[in-house]
């Protein structure tokens, strides 16, 4: 129970400071007060209206099914990254990402640790496997870990050059690859296991805000990281 509880705590609090994150850039980017409510009442209902959606289709059951065409990466992970490519793609969005300081995006993601201890809590728990934590083939902790040092020594106090907050965006990616990898590779070509798995809740609200709303969080900020820094020189 304490392990949902903090995976609802921790979606709610994601949202709240990516939504305040919003308030403030458009507050810098905007001038028109009424193109401000519209866009801070659109990221609010986006991003209530994300967390329902994962929340209410999770209790379903949709995803305790294991089958072709894979239902978490379909109807959670494809959505998300749509919206990902209609904003980096839209002209609209640009002045947003414009006055965002580039520190932001970075400082975000030591969020990842608090992620990495609830996978930790869901291997103790018989929900996932061994490999999938930091004890296993997931090094994605290191990129929350190392993410408020790359900030400060980036943007705050300078000392480490563009090449390097290059490579650090594109390390984080590839953790995340190594993570959704090991967790499909025993959702859907380990079916015996992963059978076990899910019916012990990796398919169940509130686990489902890993697939749904903390992944596609960490890899939008550094997409974001990455387009910023390809049109405006790192400061």
């Amino acid at each position: 129970m304490m392990l949902q509880a903090c995976f609802v705590f921790l979606a709610l609090a994601l949202i709240i400071i990516v939504y305040l994150m919003a308030v403030n850039v458009s507050l810098r980017a905007m001038k028109d007060a009424r193109q401000q409510k519209r866009f801070i009442r659109g990221t609010a209902l986006l991003l209530l209206g994300w967390f329902v959606y994962i929340s209410a289709i999770s209790v379903t059951g949709i995803f305790e099914q294991v089958s072709f065409p894979p239902r978490i990466p379909l109807l959670l992970v494809l959505p998300a990254f749509l919206f990902f490519f209609y904003f980096f793609t839209n002209k609209k969005f640009k002045t947003i990402i414009d006055h965002t300081p580039h520190s932001w995006p970075v400082f975000f993601q030591s969020f990842r640790i608090v992620v990495e201890l609830l996978i930790w809590g869901m291997f103790m728990a018989g929900i996932t496997p061994k490999s999938a934590t930091f004890e296993g083939h997931n090094f994605d902790i290191l990129i929350g870990l190392t993410a408020p040092l790359i900030a400060f020594f980036t943007f705050v106090k300078p000392k480490i050059g563009k090449s390097l907050f290059i490579l650090w965006n594109f390390a984080g990616l590839a953790t995340l690859a190594i993570v959704v990898f090991i967790l499909m590779r025993h959702s859907y070509f380990m079916p015996n296991e992963v059978l076990s798995m899910l019916r012990r809740g990796f398919g169940d609200f509130p686990y489902t805000f890993l697939a749904g709303l903390f992944m596609p969080l960490a890899v939008f900020m550094h997409i974001f990281s990455l387009v910023k820094a390809s049109r405006k020189p790192i400061e």
